[in-house]
C-alpha cells in the first residue's frame, strides 16, 4: 500500500503549474518521486503525507466523521478508507477506527486484529485508546476490529456506560493528536452505533440505489432525529450516493429522489460516487485507488468527496503552497 498525491493533482489544487509545484518540493528540500525514475519534471512525479503536510499545511479544526447506515453493501467501509486515505494526502493526520465486526477497514490496512486490542478490549478489559492504536503508514494510524466487537452492545448495556459519554470524552481527547478521526460503524442500529452518533462531528449515510438502501436511510435518519430529540443536541447528517450509474434509470431515479425530497434534499452532499471498478480491483491488489498515478473517475469522485466533506474549496493563507503563488520567483508564470 503506498498512496500518491500525483503532482499534477498538487498543481490542480493549488491552481498552479507541474514545473512550480516540482520547484517548492525541490527548495524545500521534500521527499518526492519519480514515476518513470529519470528524474524528468513531469506530472506522474508524486509524494505522500511527509511532502503534503508542508505544502498544503491544511489549518482546520479536528473532524471526527462516521460513516454508518443501517444497509450492507452500500461501499461505507470503501468510502470511509478512500476518503480518510484522500484526507492524508492533504498533510492531515488521521486515525480510522474499525468498529465493524466483519473487520474490512481492518484487512483493508492489513493490520492482525488478533495482535492488537480493539475496540471490545478497551471497553471491557480497560485498555486505554493508545494501546489499541496501530501506525499504517506516516500520518495513518488504525484501531482495528475483530468478530468479538461484536459484543460492543452487551458492554456497553451491563456497564450501564452512557451513550453521549462512551466515545466522546475518548475521542475529544484523541483529537488532540489528530486533524480527522474516521469511524467505520456495523450496518446496524444498536448501543455502539448510537454511541458513535452522538461522539462525531459528521455522519456520512452512503447510499445505492436500492429500495432496502433507501430504507436503511430511513432508519438512520429517524434514529438520529430521536438521538437528538432525547440527549437535547444537533447531528449533523451527510448524505452520498455511490455506486451512480448515469446509464441506468435506478441510479437516476434514486439521485432525483433524493434531489427531491423533502428531508433529504437538505443533507444531500452535492458529491456522487460514479460506480468503477477500480475499487474492487484495488482491494484485490491489496492496495487503494490511489497507488495508481493514472487518473480515474474513482479518484476523481474521492478527491471531490474528501473537498466537499472537509470544506478544502481554497488554499489556507499561510501555506507554503499560497505564499508560492505571491512570490515574485513566479510571478506570470501561472497557468
Amino acid at each position: 500500500m503506498n498512496p500518491k498525491m500525483t503532482i499534477r493533482d498538487a498543481a490542480k489544487f493549488l491552481n498552479t503549474s507541474h514545473k512550480q509545484v516540482n520547484q517548492l518540493l525541490l527548495d524545500s528540500g521534500l521527499p518526492f518521486s519519480n514515476f518513470r525514475g529519470n528524474g524528468q519534471f513531469v506530472g506522474t512525479n508524486y509524494f505522500n503525507y511527509s511532502a503534503a503536510k508542508h505544502i498544503f499545511n491544511i489549518d482546520k479544526q479536528p473532524l471526527t466523521v462516521a460513516f454508518q447506515i443501517v444497509k450492507g453493501g452500500t461501499g461505507k467501509t470503501s468510502l470511509a478508507s478512500a476518503f480518510a486515505i484522500r484526507a492524508n494526502l492533504y498533510g492531515l493526520r488521521v486515525l480510522c477506527i474499525d468498529l465493524d465486526q466483519q473487520g474490512n477497514l481492518t484487512d483493508t490496512f492489513d493490520v492482525d486484529a488478533e495482535a492488537v486490542p480493539v475496540m471490545i478490549d478497551i471497553l471491557a478489559e480497560n485498555y486505554s485508546f493508545d494501546d489499541a492504536i496501530t501506525r499504517v503508514y506516516p500520518g495513518m494510524d488504525l484501531i482495528a476490529s475483530r468478530i468479538e466487537n461484536a459484543l460492543i452492545d452487551d458492554v456497553i448495556k451491563m456497564k450501564e456506560l452512557p451513550l453521549d459519554r462512551v466515545y466522546k470524552d475518548p475521542i475529544d481527547k484523541l483529537k488532540e493528536q489528530y486533524d480527522l478521526i474516521v469511524i467505520d460503524c456495523p450496518p446496524n442500529l444498536g448501543h455502539s452505533v448510537a454511541a458513535v452518533t452522538l461522539a462525531v462531528d459528521l455522519v456520512i449515510a452512503p447510499v445505492v440505489a436500492e429500495s432496502f438502501a433507501m430504507s436503511g436511510l430511513k432508519i438512520t435518519a429517524n434514529t438520529i432525529h430521536e438521538l437528538e430529540e432525547n440527549y437535547h443536541t444537533k447531528i449533523q447528517l451527510g448524505i452520498v450516493v455511490n455506486k451512480y450509474d448515469a446509464r441506468t434509470i435506478l441510479s437516476q431515479d434514486a439521485l432525483n429522489m433524493l434531489t427531491n425530497h423533502q428531508l433529504y434534499k437538505d443533507f444531500l452532499l452535492k458529491t456522487h460516487i460514479r460506480t468503477s471498478q477500480d475499487f474492487p480491483n484495488a482491494i484485490a491488489r491489496g492496495q487503494t485507488i490511489f497507488d495508481n498515478i493514472k487518473p480515474s473517475l474513482a479518484q476523481d469522485d474521492i478527491d471531490n468527496l474528501t473537498r466537499e466533506i472537509l470544506q478544502l474549496n481554497c488554499l489556507p493563507e499561510r501555506s507554503p503552497g499560497k505564499q508560492m503563488l505571491r512570490s515574485a520567483k513566479f510571478e506570470g508564470a501561472l497557468i
